[in-house]
């Protein structure tokens, strides 16, 4: 799918970006970060498709102090994925080129786009189909957390689709190391598919932080939302959201769940 075009989606001169320019031909729009933007990109001496996100880390948008933070955060990402390489359900980091303006990350081509929009052109899925994504989605947490990563961002935005409906997690920007026994503080992801530790953590200076499960209470987020076409925890001010996340307050309304099994809705209980 091709994005319209602004004046914040010019590409970089060839000055700023020619190592890249070299091997790959950047096209059409694909995606859209809050400060990044995804083509389509075709490498010159292949014809091969991949997918190139290109995020300005210039001194007109950003301060030095926000240009270091960008860059850090970056290479942490890089690095994280550099290490999970091969995994056959995350997205794989196939080139990597940074200049003084910009940086440019070159990965698989997912065409099918991402697990979210799939699902809200189907509504909601069926328990084999959910059923094989979430299998795909676990091993591939599995294999993190084995390596001591905590991903911290799972949603169905950032889980992506190749051209075999077979998924690929991807978005390590939350990401980071976590040795057996360590714990966390940091409040970060997305409001919807925060764990109860997390929000606590972030209220209560006594608590003892957060580890690696709440990457698991996001995937249990996931499976609800791809069963019934929803989140389970949701109002539209988000300060009773988050009251919901805390006290675990979610129902099996009707009709989406009429015709779930049993044996799916004892996960959640």
């Amino acid at each position: 799918m091709t994005l319209d075009v602004g004046p914040e989606d010019e590409l970089p001169d060839w000055a700023a970006a020619k190592e890249f320019y070299q091997k790959y031909d950047p096209k059409d729009i694909i995606g859209r970060g809050v400060s990044s933007v995804v083509r389509r990109c075709v490498h010159r001496a292949t014809g091969d498709e991949f997918a190139v996100k290109i995020m300005e880390v210039s001194a007109e948008r950003l301060s030095l102090e926000q240009l270091e933070e960008v860059r850090d955060a970056t290479r942490r990402e890089m690095h994280i994925l550099r290490q999970v390489a091969g995994h056959p359900h995350i997205i794989t980091l196939i080139d990597s080129y940074e200049s003084s303006s910009f940086m440019f990350l070159v990965f698989d081509l997912m065409r099918k786009g991402e697990l979210f929009d799939y699902l809200t052109e189907k509504v909601a899925l069926s328990e084999k189909e959910t059923r094989s994504i979430m299998r795909s989605l676990l091993e591939a947490v599995n294999f993190l957390h084995v390596n001591n990563i905590v991903h911290r961002d799972l949603k169905p935005e950032n889980i992506l689709l190749d051209d075999n409906m077979q998924i690929r997690l991807s978005d390590f920007g939350f990401s980071c190391h976590l040795e057996p026994g360590e714990k966390l503080r940091e409040l970060c992801g997305t409001p919807g598919y925060l764990a109860p530790e997390i929000l606590k953590c972030s209220m209560d200076e006594t608590h003892p932080g957060y580890g690696k499960e709440v990457d698991l209470w996001a995937c249990g987020v996931i499976l609800f939302t791809l069963l019934a076409g929803s989140p389970p925890f949701w109002h539209r001010r988000q300060i009773l959201m988050l009251r919901m996340i805390m006290e675990g307050q979610y129902q099996f309304s009707s009709p989406e769940w009429d015709d779930r099994s049993n044996t799916v809705k004892d996960l959640f209980l």
